[in-house]
């Protein structure tokens, strides 16, 4: 709108036209009465993403726009779903008394809810963080941090990173935040915004606007831009943010006003300067956003990404760590399995700990220690159990009683955690070794809850503005008020039956309008009885009305009481909750913190004592012996069939690689994961399912598990196994453990063949790498590599043949499988039965044939193909064999050393 037409608008209009321009990035709910109203194009996105009822607003003087609304009781829900969508909304509320204001109520944006920044419980995850971080890259390091404002964690770190983008989407993968700002520049948020309004389904194609015109989309794309490209596997909202915020001088000076210190160092970031962008990025977003949510964050804690085993995300899906892959949810995960905890605390907890699987010997033994006190004492946990049931989400309580914005129903929450946590406390008079140290930080505070119940009712209503929130005998001066305005409404009561008595009056009546109040009514034939202080107000046809001033005295204290009384809780409770935060609320954090590790080692405890899993030990060397290991999550869904367990013995010096063949459905998959779940539970300080286990600790798990195409990046299903390999065999070392199901089946037999040899032989043969390999094939020929490769193992799922029916034992034994049954899944799939035979009649073609034999006498003499073989004896040294020899696979990438050695196959096949 231009400048003359805003000025020739109504009032009101300009009002919301002002606000809107401090908030151009946000939907604006614009209080008015009981309903938010937002207008414009606001209007039109709300419309359809909420699928709510699009009008128009008459503003007066030939001025209308768009307008859609919602009832202010239920904006809450209806905010949930745009934050969902990836908006910002930005709440304006009325901030002056309707009824008091002079011409236009005053009005201000108290908030701006974003995905990262949301407080509001309705719209959290109980059991899960709501971070918001912020990230830098340097030339070869990264930067982040990240905060929960409902709970007050807040974090930074700096690492070395050879591909920092990269390594950032690792770390995402670890923190998942609701929310990610990310420097940007004002071309790069305007192309942001205009594809976010391009692919927002049912939106209108986006009308450049005069900046937007001047855009140059050949411009190279920026970091933004490029992480919001990965969005689907992020699960992440990018939030382009500006670029004076992540300054190191201004990002510094930020973090030093609000902890009002002279140094960064007792935080341990000084010398950190992408960590304290990131940090203080973070702080001029929350104040822009958020202000209230700033006063909880008392501590900035740096941590090392070196402390615990590194996910990449690819390792947390195909693991299924936190979601199932079919169903999207929680069911049918290692947090399913494992998340028995009682209180959301815990719950977040444990899903922390199942992100960063530790590298510390000695802390994980203080976890195993924990755990087992609680594997060994059922009495305990049966007393604890109730108790942890009880104690509610005190963190989050917590901080919202920091942040000013505890209603309370949240303080009568609190009070009734506290006294769950006093049962608790008195549940353990004795105290087992392995838990001393979490107990210790539990502090009952029945002082806290003592204040809580005497100044709150039990069941206080939703808002303070409904009043009757104080117990009786908490504040004299409200209960004098309220004793007044009882007594009066009595005397009210009672003022008919005297009054008569008084004049003889005895058709006499005490009535009430909202024009007069209270009154006396007189009819005619009475009027000669009427006293002297009785003072005429209004005469009727049948009679007058009369007031005292009595009457009037005790209609004020009954029509004023209400409204005072209500003003007077708001000032007593805003005072109280006051109290609590400066003098209760650290002490409360600490017990929350220390009853969500009880809460998790209670957990791990009841669910290794239900499922008989054993304590692992745990050491710095390079073995994953396992005896009957079980894979937790199958073994949990189905509880009717018995898990087949079985056997593992890796070790770098002598079983290095497991080749893992046999049959479709046989359970090759499901092993290869058992053996990754278990050792990562055995890193997070949990029991595993086996019998015995020693796990020497890795520093990494890879995974290539499965075929899917990338189709945003324009992959195919083989690129994107090729790529997720690369960076496997890049980034793997000997303390490593690599998962890989089926490589090379994505394109043609022989060229998979000879990419899944080059991969075992640079694992097995270079130094560099050397790592612990679980390898399924159905590549049966790759078997006779342990003929040349010492530390490859060839393992086969058993299978049974009787009577024509094929029978899947589940059990892994040493040596190979020569046969795939196929055709045998094909039939137990439903495929026509007619498709089945004739697949039968081209198996036995082939088999007859001896392509097999052809192809596993390949693999015995691709190491020196016979072609080479006979060069031996040449006057001549042989060029291909010289080359052969000298290949440096130590000092290659590995896709160099697969592209060499496939290239030397060929030109032997040629000749």
């Amino acid at each position: 709108m231009q400048s003359s037409s805003v000025e020739n608008s109504s009032p009101i209009r300009r009002q919301y036209l002002g606000v809107k321009r401090q908030h151009p990035d946000a939907l604006l709910f614009f209080r008015m009465g009981d309903f938010y109203e937002m207008f414009d194009e606001d209007a039109e996105t709300a419309a359809r993403e909420l699928e709510i009822t699009l009008t128009r607003r008459d503003w007066g003087r030939g001025e209308k726009s768009p307008m859609a609304g919602v009832p202010h009781h239920a904006a809450e829900g209806y905010i949930a779903r745009l934050i969902a969508k990836g908006y910002r909304v930005a709440v304006c509320e009325q901030v002056s008394d309707p009824a008091l204001a002079k011409g236009l109520v005053e009005r201000e944006v108290l908030r701006v809810v974003t995905p990262g920044t949301v407080v509001d419980p309705a719209m959290l995850t109980a059991k899960r963080n709501n971070f918001l971080a912020a990230a830098v890259l340097g030339r070869d390091a990264v930067g982040i941090a990240y905060a929960d404002v409902t709970t007050g964690e807040f974090a930074c770190a700096q690492f070395a990173a050879p591909q920092p983008e990269l390594a950032l989407v690792q770390e995402l993968a670890r923190v998942q935040p609701a929310e990610l700002l990310v420097e940007t520049t004002a071309p790069e948020r305007l192309r942001l915004k205009r594809a976010h309004a391009n692919h927002t389904v049912g939106a209108r194609p986006a009308t450049p606007t005069a900046d937007e015109t001047l855009l140059d989309d050949d411009e190279p794309e920026g970091l933004a831009e490029r992480l919001n490209a990965l969005n689907g596997r992020l699960d992440t909202v990018i939030t382009p943010y500006e670029p004076r915020a992540f300054r190191e001088e201004v990002a510094r000076a930020r973090l030093l006003e609000h902890y009002a210190v002279a140094t960064l160092e007792a935080f341990g970031c000084d010398s950190l300067p992408l960590a304290v962008r990131a940090a203080g990025a973070i702080l001029a977003y929350l104040r822009e956003t958020q202000k209230g949510a700033l006063a909880q964050f008392t501590a900035l804690e740096t941590y090392s990404t070196t402390g615990f085993m590194t996910l990449d995300a690819h390792t947390r899906r195909n693991l299924e760590l936190f979601e199932s892959g079919r169903g999207g949810n929680s069911r049918g995960s290692l947090l399913w399995v494992l998340d028995a905890t009682r209180s959301p605390m815990g719950g977040r907890l444990l899903r922390r700990w199942l992100s960063e699987p530790l590298l510390d010997l000695h802390r994980l033994r203080q976890r195993q220690n924990a755990v087992a006190a609680m594997v060994g004492d059922m009495p305990l946990r049966a007393r604890l159990i109730p108790a942890l049931g009880k104690v509610g989400d005190l963190e989050r309580l917590t901080n919202r009683v920091l942040q000013r914005i505890a209603t309370p129903r949240d303080l009568v929450a609190l009070g009734s955690g506290l006294r769950a946590v006093e049962q608790l406390c008195a549940s353990m008079p004795d105290i087992p070794d392995g838990l001393a140290e979490i107990v210790a930080g539990i502090a009952p505070l029945p002082d806290l809850a003592t204040l809580i119940e005497r100044a709150i009712v039990d069941e206080p209503p939703l808002t303070l503005a409904d009043g009757g929130v104080l117990r009786p005998g908490y504040s004299p001066e409200v209960d004098e008020i309220v004793t007044a305005s009882r007594n009066a409404r009595q005397w009210v009561a009672d003022l008919e039956r005297t009054e008569r008595e008084r004049t003889g009056i005895t058709n006499l009546k005490v009535g009430y309008n909202k024009v007069f109040g209270y009154y006396l009514e007189v009819t005619n034939s009475q009027l000669t009885r009427v006293p002297t202080d009785y003072i005429r107000k209004q005469t009727l046809t049948t009679g007058e009305r009369f007031i005292t001033p009595d009457l009037k005295e005790y209609e004020a204290l009954i029509l004023n009481a209400q409204e005072k009384i209500v003003k007077l809780e708001q000032e007593i409770f805003a005072a109280l909750r006051a109290e609590i935060a400066a003098r209760w609320a650290e002490r409360v954090l600490r017990t929350a913190r220390a009853l969500a590790e009880l809460d998790v080692v209670l957990a791990l405890g009841e669910v290794a004592e239900r499922n008989a899993y054993c304590r692992p030990e745990l050491d710095d060397g390079d073995t994953i012996h396992i005896v009957a290991g079980r894979h937790p999550v199958v073994e949990a869904s189905q509880r009717d069939t018995p898990f087949v367990p079985n056997d593992t013995q890796l070790a770098t010096t002598d079983a290095q690689i497991l080749l893992l063949t046999g049959p479709n459905m046989a359970g090759k998959s499901t092993y290869l994961r058992q053996v990754a779940l278990i050792t990562l539970m055995a890193q997070i300080g949990s029991f595993v399912p086996a019998e015995a286990a020693r796990i020497g600790l890795v520093d990494r798990i890879f995974t290539r598990i499965g075929a899917q195409d990338d189709l945003a990046t324009g992959q195919s299903t083989f690129m994107v196994e090729m790529v997720e390999t690369a960076n496997i065999l890049h980034h793997a070392t000997p303390r490593s453990l690599v998962i890989l199901d089926e490589i090379g089946r994505g394109t043609s037999t022989y060229d998979g063949l000879a990419i899944a040899r080059a991969i075992v032989e640079y694992l097995h043969n270079n130094k560099r790498c050397g790592a612990k390999t679980l390898f399924a094939t159905h590549y049966h020929e790759l078997v006779e590599l342990a003929r040349t490769l010492p530390r490859v193992c060839p393992y086969n799922v058993a299978v049974a043949e009787e009577g024509g029916h094929v029978v899947f034992l589940r059990k892994i034994v040493p040596g190979g499988a020569d046969k795939s049954y196929g055709i045998h899944v094909a039939q137990l799939a439903g495929i026509p039965r007619q498709v089945v035979r004739r697949a039968e009649e081209v198996l036995e073609d082939l088999e007859r044939k001896g392509d097999a034999k052809i192809r596993r006498k390949a693999m015995r003499e691709m190491v020196m193909p016979q072609s080479m073989q006979l060069t031996l004896f040449a006057a001549e040294p042989d060029p291909l064999l010289e080359e052969l020899k000298t290949l440096p696979i130590d000092e290659l990438t590995p896709l160099e050393a697969i592209s060499r050695l496939y290239e030397l196959q060929r030109k032997a096949n040629e000749r």
